[in-house]
């Protein structure tokens, strides 16, 4: 009975076609082989070559392939060498990418993480490109990430950023079966100052603090304001808060007494940008008694005093 066949392999030609190649098995001189038999599926074809293409209509990239070649001669079907593989083909809906920046020093790198875990093995992209862009979409770098699955079923890779104050990232796939839709693009930029520092008093026991954000592009998120409180008579620091809206409001009963400054800091994907900051009295003159003499509202008077009650403003 001859052996199996050696060296079984197979080449995606394209998402729905596989060529299947092999070696013959040693044979005696007088018995040659005469053909293969192949069992693909409830398939089964002969064929004289050591090499053969398998094709599938609207294959399902969920469903293992499992192949089987045998050597043929005069006394009969040798042993089968088998071998297994997923037909490939694009998803309908592109799998969830996330780009986190880290930073170093000067040094920017993106770590990128793409999750397969909806995905079938014939799914999966087999190539991987990572484009970084200007804001006048031009390609500044450009490469290609390692497609391995972890244990996650996520593909993780590193790229390094030139040296640039605003970028885009994309990140596109494909495998086989064609291209995958594309991913959005996501925006980075060293934020500038907040600018129109300005605050306000409400009922006189409430601050109002305003700004508006900082120039960016459309693409580029904020993700918060980081808003430190300093009592400017004292020269204490007072709290920080994180805002995520361009105003802020406090609550301070004896707000006539005090003098602030507000330190303003716009915060996103590469951390804090530029501060900015300035400084509100919310101290008043009183009016002289001669002012206020239109609001007194009651005069007593004894034998040796006179008390006066007044409405101060």
């Amino acid at each position: 009975l001859l052996d199996s066949v050696g060296d079984l392999d197979y080449t995606f030609i394209n998402g729905s076609s596989v060529s299947l190649t092999w070696t013959a098995p040693y044979t005696l001189d007088n018995v040659p082989i005469t053909g293969y038999y192949i069992v693909n599926g409830s398939v089964n074809i002969t064929t004289t070559n050591k090499s053969i293409i398998l094709s599938a209509t609207n294959p399902d990239p969920c469903i293992l392939n499992n192949v089987s070649v045998s050597p043929i001669n005069d006394v009969g079907i040798g042993s089968s060498n088998n071998i297994s593989f997923y037909y490939e083909a694009v998803p309908l809906i592109t799998p969830p990418v996330l780009v986190i920046p880290v930073i170093d020093g000067q040094q920017i790198s993106l770590n990128i993480s793409i999750d397969v875990s909806t995905l079938c093995k014939g799914q999966y992209p087999n190539s991987i490109t990572v484009n970084i862009l200007n804001t006048d979409n031009a390609v500044i770098n450009s490469a290609s990430i390692s497609t391995q699955v972890n244990d996650q079923l996520m593909i993780t890779g590193v790229i390094t950023v030139p040296n640039i104050d605003t970028f885009f990232v994309n990140v596109s796939f494909s495998n086989l079966g064609g291209e995958l839709s594309p991913t959005p693009s996501f925006g980075f930029d060293y934020l500038g100052p907040v600018t129109n520092i300005d605050s306000s008093i409400d009922n006189c026991s409430t601050i109002d603090i305003t700004w508006t954000a900082p120039t960016v592009d459309d693409r580029v998120s904020m993700l918060y304001y980081n808003l430190s409180i300093y009592d400017d008579i004292t020269n204490q620091f007072l709290r920080s808060v994180s805002v995520y809206d361009t105003s802020y409001q406090f609550e301070d009963n004896d707000l006539f007494r005090h003098r602030y400054t507000y330190v303003i800091t716009g915060v996103n994907e590469l951390g804090e940008g530029i501060s900015n900051n300035d400084t509100f009295s919310y101290q008043r003159v009183p009016r002289s008694v001669e002012e206020a003499a239109s609001n007194i509202l009651e005069i007593t008077f004894n034998e040796t005093s006179a008390t006066a009650s007044f409405n101060i403003p």
